[in-house]
């Protein structure tokens, strides 16, 4: 998982457009001319259809822009491309259309096509997709960018969304994927080489359209857009009926073993304060004592803080007591210890950076030690030490927190932090956000995730690591850990951290909470009331 010194591929590229360029494909060709060993030489002009971005109502970004890697280019006329076939110097390796009806005879002059396609159909409408996706499986969208013809996948994700103003991350969130694709082509570095993709993200082939797809797609946008609507209105009232409880629980033995049995073993649940749950367990130990971190919320303030409790070598638990509030939502305390002193990551995105503390006297005070990344709202920052360098894992509260995966690195724990150069690394709502502690056997990396694609926290995914450099990075995912059925907490597991050879989870019972109703209830009073004023 080292870095090896090479030279780069090149790779010249055309991207076609419609004209202006809505903002998600001026941010395309923005990360791809930042990619070393790419050039963009030819930007064509296609005319809109009348099905095109253009009029896809919410998406439709009014506002139009030229990247810099476009300023110096005129745009081809659509026209020109159906003419007579171009001379060798305008051929290019790749064309990245990013035009909804797509670039007519491409093949003539582009020796490869990139394209966007959503939805279990691979449609080229991402509204289309979107809705339909939200009727069938609410809260996600599949995505690709595969080759055309052809289909083969170069890069896929499923992105995780709840509200129809936020359809446009659909657009948004994946327009880092051709840069990253060019970054793994230019880089024959870990095993590939130039011209191919990293295992993984390329490889696969995508299923065309069936009869079923083909059915969806002659059903009017109106009518899809109705069901849509009554599958929000029963999201939102489960939502206002039935809330998190989230419990802590302790399994006798070492994470690895945990993850080997898929979960399947004896779990002993934790008392909560009355009024609040108790979630994101991570722990150490200490003179025979198990120290636990975790977030502690109370349901009638909406927001939480980091409490500690501690369990004696009997099993006995103490009650929890408050150690650290950050005047903002707190939760996901990571712990990690270095150089003699032990330190709290703890997630306060609602803040904007993502704060390091250290402990003035254990387990009760803590002092802020660093800001690990400034202007960045991470979520869930996890922390790794790893083939001589650190690793920090995170997604972000402005960049789908559910399903967009960033990664730092720096040569200590305080920093400096750098950014990955394929940021953000894996776009997939069923593995990309942290879910508790990584863990090394037998040489090789496994981190725990999220599996937030059917709902929020469901169940953990544990990805092993393949490759992680600087520049590039991959991982699969090998195990599932769920709810067991029967459980007393069926409902969500978003925690599996190793402490001292136990385990610790979080496990969920979604009921009716009335100090979180009358919460909700006098937040939406008040939206009302601002809403009349304005």
């Amino acid at each position: 998982m080292t870095d090896v010194d090479s030279t780069p591929a090149h790779l010249r590229f055309a991207v076609a457009t419609e004209f202006p360029l809505a903002e998600w494909q001026a941010r395309c060709v923005d990360a791809l001319t930042g990619v070393t060993g790419v050039t963009v030489q030819r930007w064509i002009k296609v005319e809109p259809g009348p099905m095109s971005h253009a009029g896809t109502g919410r998406v439709a970004f009014a506002r139009a822009v030229t990247p810099p890697g476009l300023t110096r280019l005129e745009p081809d006329a659509g026209q020109v491309v159906a003419g007579p076939a171009p001379s060798t110097d305008d051929h290019v390796d790749v064309l990245l259309d990013l035009t909804r009806t797509g670039v007519p005879a491409a093949g003539r002059w582009a020796a490869e096509t990139w394209r966007f396609r959503y939805g279990s159909g691979l449609s080229t409408d991402p509204i289309r997709a979107a809705l339909v996706d939200f009727i069938r499986t609410p809260g996600q969208t599949h995505a690709v960018l595969a080759t055309d013809p052809g289909r083969r996948v170069l890069r896929e994700g499923w992105l995780s969304w709840t509200r129809g103003e936020q359809l446009d991350r659909i657009l948004l969130d994946t327009t880092d994927w051709p840069a990253t694709v060019a970054l793994d082509r230019t880089s024959p570095s870990d095993g590939a080489e130039p011209g191919q993709a990293m295992p993984g993200s390329a490889g696969t082939t995508g299923r065309p359209p069936g009869a079923r797809s083909r059915a969806v797609a002659a059903v009017p946008r109106r009518a899809l857009r109705a069901a849509a609507t009554t599958r929000r209105v029963l999201r939102v009232a489960d939502t206002v009926l039935r809330h998190d409880d989230w419990r802590i629980g302790v399994i006798e033995a070492p994470i690895r073993e945990v993850v080997d049995a898929a979960g399947r073993l004896p779990i002993r649940w934790l008392a909560a304060s009355n009024g609040r749950f108790a979630a994101d367990p991570f722990g150490l130990e200490r003179d025979g004592v198990l120290h636990v971190f975790f977030e502690e919320y109370d349901h009638a303030l909406s927001r939480g803080i980091i409490s500690h409790l501690a369990i004696a070598a009997d099993g006995t638990a103490s009650e929890p007591e408050a150690v650290l509030d950050a005047g903002v939502h707190a939760s996901y305390p990571f712990v990690v210890e270095d150089g003699g002193s032990t330190f709290l990551l703890p997630e306060t995105a609602a803040a904007g950076r993502l704060t390091l503390y250290e402990a003035v006297e254990f387990p009760r005070r803590w002092r802020p030690a660093a800001t690990l990344l400034d202007g960045v709202p991470a979520v869930d920052a996890t922390i790794v030490q790893h083939d001589g360098r650190w690793w920090l894992f995170a997604t972000r509260l402005d960049r789908g927190a559910n399903h967009n995966l960033f990664v730092w690195h720096a040569p200590e724990l305080l920093g400096p932090w750098t950014a990955h150069q394929a940021n953000p690394v894996k776009t997939d709502a069923r593995s990309a956000r942290p879910g508790g502690t990584p863990y090394a056997h037998d040489g090789r990396l496994f981190r725990p995730a999220q599996d937030d694609s059917f709902a929020y926290g469901g169940r953990i995914v544990v990805n092993e690591v393949d490759v992680l450099t600087p520049r590039l990075f991959h991982e699969r995912s090998i195990q599932v850990v769920a709810p067991e059925p029967g459980s007393p907490f069926p409902d969500g597991l978003h925690t599996l951290s190793a402490a001292a050879g136990r385990t610790l989870i979080d496990g969920n019972r979604r009921r009716f909470v009335r100090k979180q109703f009358i919460h909700d209830m006098w937040l939406l009073v008040e939206s009302l009331r601002s809403g009349r004023g304005s």
